[in-house]
This record gives structure tokens, C-alpha cells and sequence, in this order.
């Protein structure tokens, strides 16, 4: 089968959980034999072409890094035409957009991590400040323009696919062509590791029997870092072996790192900035609890699967898709709203109460093999993708 992906961002634009599903679902899907070509947004170095992991990915002269633009959907018109024929069309949320108002014939797929309207609250949650909350409207707006275009492009979709189960029900109740596919991790590199837990904790000057806490986000106000750094600190305080480790970057990175730092156990805290995806299991095997108390409307965080296939048990808050992996008192605690007080509550219990952080853990080993490993998740999505392709000829 020759699948063309189109997406707005790959690994050349930064590390993200876009980029992380298009890299790891052409990775998957090429070793498994079909040809694949990923077509993106320019590259910010200008890079015309590169290889990765069995599959191409092609840079469109003229469009803007990692920003969907009207010289992007003429670009990704043509070059999708280029590539005929093929046997799938794959679009991440928007990226299809132009293909599809170019009438580009051929069965057209798309991912979706969500309506762009349940965002309104999110971008709320990101503005800080009189400047911050004067630049909402232009947001708001924004999202207004492109939840018009989504409506759009899903008129012209062979089908849909639903990373978690409230968009597909949200999608499904609208009428729209949807399948369940959960976004899927490598569980034979994200699984506990002793062997990786003991060198990374030496490595990061963390004793062994620390206890760790892990986010790992974009440092903005809407993942809620924020709140673990606070609830890190009223903890730290009578736990001299509390860590934190923050994974990412963002414009509230040097805010939170210096507040940290200033903090009665600064100390134990470590900002690592960006990490590879390649780097992220050892995070993962030194880490006992993920924390997750985003504001956001998200999607299914990779992260959060990460997690649970590592063995790490997770606290996470009811937004989006995140309750489709962090099921409560099942695979993790998940809190009804973001806030510091119920964030502190659940971590402190998962402290103090190690067999039972060890029996969320375990399950959550379980669920993310049987339901969230990747080879099977691709496998679900070759099975949408053939039952678009025979629906796409009926209706030619």
C-alpha cells in the first residue's frame, strides 16, 4: 500500500505529540512493508528531503515552518497530486485542508485530536496579564476561522479517525464518517527498566530510593506546569527525597525554572529543556508519578501512554481524551478540574501509599500492551484505512 501523510509539523519542527504520531505511524507502517512519503511544512534549516526510519519526507518549497497557510494548502494540493496514484491520503487535523478543497481525487483520511472549538478555554487559560487576555479575541477568532475550515474539510473526508474516545463519541453524535483509532507507543522501548531507572537517577545525581515526580509538556500556562512546580514545593518541604523533573520548553520555562529555584528545595528540581524522543523512556524509567494537570482540551497526550507502559503511574486532569488511558483508580487518578489542592491531595496518597502507586502502575503496564502498543494501533489503522479505501470506490 502507498500511503502519502500529510501533516503540518514532523521532528524537523520540534518535538511534539503531532510530530510524535506521524513519525512513529510511517515508522510502523513502512517496516510492516508499504511505501510511505510524509509531506510537510518547510523545514526551518530549508531542507528539501530527508529519510528517517524507512520512509521520505518532503519539505514544501514556499510555505512557512510549522504554520498552516493559504501557500501551504496550494502546495499540498499539488504535491499530493504529484504522488499519484496512491492508496491513502493521511491528514493530520487541518492539514488536509487544501487537498481537499482542490477536488484531489483519491480516498482521504484524517486524524483528528479534537473540535478546534473546544480550544476557546484552552487559549484562555494560556493568557497571563493585561496583554495576555487583550490578545484573546485575536485567538478566539482565529479558532473561529479555522473550526469553519474544519467543517469544511470534513464534508469532503472519505472518513475520520479519533485518536480518544470523546472526540469519536463528539464526532460520531454529529454524523460524521468517524473511527476509533487509539494513538499507540512502543511498549518494547517504554516498559519498566530497573537497569535504565538506576542509571539515569545516578546520571541526574538522584538518589535510589528518591522519589521522582515527571511532567513533560510544553512549559505554557494551559499544560499547567505551573501547578506541579507549586504542589512540588508544598511537598518537598517534609519530603527530603521528593524530586521534580520538567521536560520541555515554552514561554513560561525561565518563569517556573527561577521560581523553582528559588523555592526550599530548588535543588531537587531539574528543568532539562527539550529531549529527543529517543531520550524519553530513560525519563519515564527513573520517574514513580507523571504528573498531567493540564487546563487544555486535549487530545490523548503520547506522554501520558508513555507513561503507563513504563510502569509510572499517572495524576492527570479530566480534560479532552485524557480519561480514554488514565482511568480512575484503574490505570491512574484523574481529577475532575486543575487544581493545586486535589493535585497535592492524590500525589501525597501515591507517596504514602506505595503498593497501592505500584498497582495502578502494573495495570497500566497491562492496559497500555493490550490496547495502546503501536504495532497493534497501526494495524487498527490499516484496517480503517482499507475500509475508507472501499467505501471511497462505492461512492466513485
Amino acid at each position: 500500500m502507498k500511503l502519502v501523510i500529510l501533516t503540518k509539523r514532523t521532528f524537523a519542527h520540534g518535538f511534539g505529540g503531532v510530530e510524535g504520531y506521524v513519525h512513529h505511524v510511517a515508522r510502523a507502517a513502512a517496516a510492516l512493508g508499504h511505501e510511505l512519503v510524509v509531506l510537510a511544512t518547510a523545514h526551518p534549516s530549508g531542507a528539501a528531503v530527508e529519510t528517517a526510519a524507512g520512509y521520505r519526507i518532503e519539505y514544501l518549497d514556499g510555505t512557512e515552518p510549522g504554520v498552516y497557510s493559504d501557500a501551504f494548502w496550494r502546495a499540498s494540493a499539488a504535491a499530493v497530486r504529484r504522488h499519484r496514484p496512491y492508496d491513502l491520503l493521511y491528514s493530520t487535523n487541518l492539514a488536509g485542508y487544501g487537498a481537499a478543497m482542490a477536488g484531489v481525487r483519491g480516498p482521504h483520511l484524517a486524524w483528528s485530536t479534537g473540535r478546534t472549538l473546544t480550544h476557546l478555554k484552552s487559549e484562555w487559560h494560556d493568557r497571563a496579564g493585561l496583554r495576555g487576555t487583550a490578545t484573546y479575541p485575536k485567538a478566539a477568532l482565529a479558532l473561529c476561522y479555522y473550526a469553519w475550515l474544519e467543517r469544511r474539510l470534513y464534508r469532503r473526508l472519505d472518513g475520520i479517525v479519533a485518536e480518544d474516545e470523546r472526540t469519536y463519541a463528539a464526532l460520531r453524535r454529529r454524523g460524521w464518517p468517524v473511527q476509533l483509532v487509539h494513538t499507540g507507543v512502543d511498549t518494547a522501548r517504554f516498559r519498566p527498566d530497573a537497569t535504565l531507572r538506576r542509571e539515569t537517577r545516578g546520571w541526574l545525581g538522584i538518589p535510589a530510593d528518591g522519589e521522582v515526580l515527571l511532567m513533560a509538556a510544553t512549559v505554557n500556562r494551559q499544560k499547567g506546569i505551573a501547578l506541579g512546580v507549586e504542589v512540588f514545593g508544598r511537598l518537598a518541604a517534609s519530603r527530603p527525597r521528593l524530586y521534580l523533573l520538567v521536560l520541555g520548553d515554552g514561554p513560561e520555562r525561565s518563569r517556573l525554572e527561577a521560581l523553582a529555584k528559588n523555592g526550599h528545595a530548588g535543588a531537587r528540581v531539574r528543568f532539562l529543556g527539550a529531549v529527543p524522543e529517543a531520550r524519553m523512556p530513560r525519563y519515564h524509567a527513573a520517574a514513580d508519578v507523571l504528573l498531567y494537570p493540564t487546563f487544555r482540551a486535549e487530545g490523548m497526550p503520547r506522554t501520558i501512554v508513555e507513561a503507563l507502559a513504563s510502569g509510572v503511574a499517572v495524576v492527570a486532569t479530566d480534560r479532552g481524551g485524557v480519561c480514554t488511558a488514565v482511568r480512575d483508580g484503574d490505570t491512574g487518578v484523574l481529577l475532575p478540574s486543575p487544581s493545586a489542592t486535589m493535585l497535592e491531595a492524590a500525589v501525597a496518597g501515591l507517596l504514602d501509599d506505595p503498593a497501592r502507586r505500584r498497582k495502578l502502575a502494573e495495570r497500566g503496564v497491562t492496559v497500555a500492551r493490550q490496547e495502546f502498543d503501536l504495532h497493534g494501533t497501526v494495524a487498527a489503522l490499516l484496517e480503517a484505512a482499507d475500509r475508507t479505501r472501499s467505501l471511497a470506490r462505492e461512492r466513485a
